[in-house]
């Protein structure tokens, strides 16, 4: 999964913050409160309110993170 995000971060970076949070550093224990997550991957997109638009675990592909984002972004 790392490769398509990272190539999605690269296309859409100027648009889209992407926050990477892995769940065996303490630091990231805010964000996994705030979302409720505890596994890995597990992929969020979140609107700058706060709400979360979706989520996915890691059998999400390329293309359905691109029309989320489009979709996101045409709000």
């Amino acid at each position: 999964m790392l490769p398509i995000v990272n190539g999605l971060e690269k296309e859409y970076g100027e648009r889209i913050d992407f926050i990477h949070v892995n769940i065996l550093i303490p630091a990231s224990r805010p964000l996994m409160k705030k979302y409720s997550f505890s596994s890995s991957p597990e992929f969020y997109l979140v609107d700058p309110q706060d709400k979360i638009l979706s989520m996915w675990d890691d059998t999400l592909t390329q293309d359905t993170l691109r029309q989320a984002f489009e979709a996101a972004l045409s709000r």
